[in-house]
């Protein structure tokens, strides 16, 4: 999947736009319309903070899990712990690796885990 392809799914599913919070680095978040609390982050990393054998920079999307799905999500192909983020409670997707299905699942989610009650 693409970067362009993702974001434009997080647009028709949730109905928000990217948000650029840092001047100085080239992420974005998508936050919810009422809280503005994030539930996915897009960076463009080395591979090796993955911990990947690669010397390219991967796009990834950081998303929040349950604890409970956490360890099996991590056995997925593409799915690592979080880069920059609490590791227990966010992982990171490589975009690379991503299906349709996988990114739509992942991203309700994290959706539904980063969301107040007013959000929903």
């Amino acid at each position: 999947m693409t970067k362009k392809q993702a974001v434009a799914y997080i647009k028709s599913a949730y109905g928000t736009d990217a948000d650029y919070p840092w001047e100085d680095i080239d992420a974005f978040v998508f936050r919810h319309r009422i809280s503005k609390k994030w539930f996915c982050l897009f960076m463009d990393v080395p591979a090796s903070c993955l911990g990947l054998n690669e010397q390219k920079t991967i796009t990834i999307i950081n998303l929040k899990v349950p604890k409970a799905l956490r360890e099996d999500l991590l056995r997925e192909e593409g799915i690592h712990p979080a880069y920059h983020m609490n590791k227990q409670h966010w992982i990171s997707l490589d975009l690379r690796k991503a299906t349709k299905k996988m990114l739509e699942v992942l991203m309700d989610i994290s959706f539904k885990a980063t969301a107040m009650k007013k959000d929903l």
